[in-house]
């Protein structure tokens, strides 16, 4: 799918880098009032997360770049055309797959006493749109397994794809929207920017 138009939202600047803060916490603070657990696995998520935004704003960019490769002259097109729409692909299997690993991430952090509390609200927000990114990941995770349970249909999508709604990528028969997509980047941001603040309101209080 060539792609004529971007649904997909922007993420910069709403949603700021969170590595830099946090080099600057552990420089100066340590783990503050995390466990060593705790503080390993923000690391980890706090990474993931911008990783994940990064990949994603890639992604967005390469639909950008392909409406623009679209909108060249006939002579500009004699000397060749660029597909960047394969670029698309690459950069949105980094965001799911990051993204996947960050609400793992969360889910064994509710555990730890010396977190913060996570809000009900954002994670009953994220639940509602994750079991799409769930099985999208882990379609093209798992695609050999995927392909020999003859789970394709004829005539589906096996390569992770631009939907040709352009408001989703899909494969398969799963398809994700963008509008989730961005709900869920937003809620996991927000969630790992508190493991930033010191010092925490932990559920041991």
């Amino acid at each position: 799918m060539i792609p004529t138009e971007c649904r997909m939202p922007s993420l910069f600047p709403e949603l700021e880098r969170l590595q830099p803060k946090l080099l600057l916490l552990v420089s100066f603070i340590g783990n503050g009032t995390l466990s060593q657990n705790a503080a390993l696995i923000r690391r980890n998520l706090v990474r993931l997360v911008d990783k994940a935004i990064f990949e994603y704003s890639l992604a967005r960019q390469a639909v950008l770049d392909q409406i623009a490769e679209s909108q060249r002259s006939y002579e500009e097109m004699l000397n060749g055309r660029i597909i960047y729409m394969f670029g698309f692909t690459d950069h949105m299997e980094n965001c799911l797959n990051a993204t996947r690993r960050v609400l793992d991430l969360l889910q064994h952090l509710r555990a730890d006493l010396s977190a913060p509390i996570q809000d009900r609200i954002t994670r009953r927000l994220v639940d509602a749109h994750a079991d799409s990114l769930i099985d999208i990941r882990n379609t093209f995770e798992h695609i050999g397994n995927t392909i020999n349970n003859n789970e394709f249909g004829e005539n589906q999508i096996v390569v992770l794809s631009f939907g040709e709604d352009q408001s989703s990528v899909r494969i398969g028969k799963h398809s994700l929207s963008f509008s989730s997509l961005v709900t869920i980047l937003k809620a996991v941001h927000s969630e790992a920017k508190k493991l930033l603040e010191e010092p925490h309101a932990s559920s041991a209080e």
